[in-house]
């Protein structure tokens, strides 16, 4: 090709002078191609013009985005300084990122670069496992958030990973570098690397028929556990499965080269400190409100999810106002927040969304025992970020611990542990050892052969909450990473908290894997945090996980 035409293109001024005068040659093509980053109406043009499907338009715009650039930070070990912050390294060195609200962008160098960009599509996996794109976010009109699975493409992650004595670093790039691996979410079951991956926006929710989606503005699907998602994400296709710890290590990636350090919640908390019961102050009837104290009103989140009702059973002789109790959500079931106004000097009126169903706040009787009205606060609804302003952030506050966050473009933190579909720990001779299966296909309610043991064991924390301070790693499986020392603080090392039971005491058994922490566990939340005492069938109502698109792959690429 001699030339190309741009002169039916809609340029900034850079490029104007292009448009008057003879086409851009091909000695000047690369040059005026890099500029159209920059222009929306001629990208888009550009990307219709040479895409055949709606895969190559994808890849064609990430494409746009690959610098060769390689970012990294190092940690250093924990016996070498407890401190939590990295050093940034390479093309990170001198960069910036700082997380955005839904009124204030935040300054983030990252956003938009290599790696680091989303690509916001619809679409689903077929049964080969490979992501076929449907729609594209600003190219496709028929793309919705509300209707269609949403998901982000990222260019693949090359990932150098160093791990000695003084501690570890971690590189990222969307090239292939000697010393270098594709992240686990590429991998093909036949060893080859896919160009993109893919992860669901959205935390999962059921529609009538109990098939999951990735959607806004839906109420996650709860009371989840390793065995119950098995079947659960099935019935949409044996090619799915819940979170996986590929999905979980690309985002942690992002996470540390961008933000240079381990102390996630020092960034953005999420929904790990939000939990909270009020009970009425003054009882009313055919209302959608409930009168509290001012003071526990003002704790209260504007937007957040909150369940209205009353105890209908006891515990040692009180009420049980447990969120697992479906009578604590009898008049209002996970409603949002409309508003909050003053009542009176000493109390509040907090407005919900019930859809017009009026409830009294009056107290019930369980035997002789009186029953208050209770507010409890509950797992945000999917979309909560939407507004967010940038890649990275929370609605209001990043660091209040009541509100969920994005990481480039995914949604996470509701107030949920994610469970993490195929890894199962296994306690063996007071030992536990994490083992991880790579096709979810295989994916099963005990260790099978297909499940492949990972090269170090998890620290015992001897049934209470310690923090981690250093992170087992091992290259054959590097996707998995559990805490092997446990000496840091809520705000040194990892500064996240880890627990299993006894293991001097315990019997040999499988245990699966929560990860991040729900709206209760506070300064023990973060990327890092793990609960793993519970059974590979354990469920509660803060229990969820996502839809994974990375569930078919393989422990290695060829050669």
């Amino acid at each position: 090709m001699s030339y190309f035409d741009i002169s039916g293109a809609t340029f900034n001024d850079q490029l104007r002078k292009f448009e008057t005068s003879d086409p851009g040659h091909a000695d000047v093509f690369n040059a005026a191609f890099a500029q159209l980053i920059q222009n929306d109406v001629s990208l888009r043009n550009a990307a219709s013009i040479f895409a055949k499907s709606k895969n190559e338009q994808a890849l064609f715009l990430l494409n746009l985005r690959r610098t060769g650039k390689r970012y990294g930070v190092h940690f250093d070990e924990f016996s070498v300084s407890p401190l939590s912050a990295g050093t940034r390294l390479l093309d990170a060195v001198g960069k910036e990122a700082k997380p955005s609200t839904n009124t204030v962008r935040g300054v983030n160098d990252f956003e938009g670069e290599s790696v680091f960009y989303g690509l916001e599509v619809n679409g689903h996996v077929d049964d080969s496992g490979e992501f076929i794109v449907e729609y594209i976010k600003g190219i496709d009109n028929e793309f919705s958030r509300e209707t269609k699975d949403v998901y982000i493409l990222y260019l693949t992650q090359y990932i150098e990973m160093k791990v000695d004595a003084n501690g570890e670093s971690i590189i990222l790039s969307d090239e292939r570098y000697p010393g270098t691996f594709p992240e686990g979410a590429a991998i093909r079951t036949d060893g080859t690397v896919r160009p993109f991956v893919v992860i669901a926006k959205y935390m999962a929710w059921d529609d009538e028929s109990g098939i999951a989606h990735s959607h806004t503005g839906k109420t996650v699907t709860h009371n989840q556990s390793h065995n119950g998602m098995i079947t659960r994400f099935r019935k949409k296709g044996t090619q799915y499965c819940g979170t996986t710890a590929q999905d979980k290590a690309h985002l942690d990636n992002l996470f540390q080269v961008a933000f240079a350090t381990r102390n996630t919640q020092s960034v953005m908390q999420g929904c790990t400190s939000y939990y909270s019961q009020y009970k009425a102050t003054i009882q009313e009837n055919d209302v959608e409100r409930i009168i509290i104290a001012k003071s526990q009103a003002n704790s209260l989140v504007v937007g957040s999810v909150v369940s209205i009702g009353n105890a209908t059973v006891l515990s040692n002789e009180n009420p049980n106002i447990d969120r697992g109790q479906e009578g604590m959500h009898a008049k209002a079931n996970r409603v949002l927040i409309t508003k909050i106004e003053d009542y009176d000097g000493s109390n509040s009126a907090v407005y919900v969304d019930n859809g017009g169903i009026k409830f009294n706040t009056s107290n019930t009787m369980i035997d002789d025992v009186i029953s208050p009205t209770y507010i409890s606060t509950m797992p945000w609804r999917t979309g909560s970020c939407d507004n967010v302003l940038g890649s990275c952030g929370s609605p209001t506050n990043n660091t209040s611990g009541k509100e969920p966050y994005i990481l480039f473009g995914i949604e996470m933190f509701l107030g949920f542990y994610e469970v993490i579909s195929n890894v199962i720990l296994k306690i063996a001779n007071h030992i536990m050892t994490p083992y991880i299966c790579y096709d979810c296909t295989k994916l099963a309610t005990s260790v099978t052969g297909d499940y492949i043991a990972v090269g170090y064991h998890v620290a015992n924390t001897g049934a209470s909450w310690k923090y981690i301070s250093k992170l087992g790693y091992d290259p054959e499986n590097p996707c998995v990473r559990h805490g092997i020392e446990v000496n840091a603080s809520s705000s040194t090392g990892y500064a996240d908290g880890q627990y299993t039971e006894d293991l001097e005491k315990a019997s040999d058994g499988t245990r699966e894997w929560l990860s991040g922490g729900n709206l209760s566990f506070g300064a023990y939340a973060g990327r890092w945090y793990a609960y793993l005492p519970g059974g590979l069938g354990g469920s509660w109502w803060y229990y969820a996980a996502r839809l994974s698109a990375s569930g078919r792959c393989a422990q290695k690429a060829a050669a």
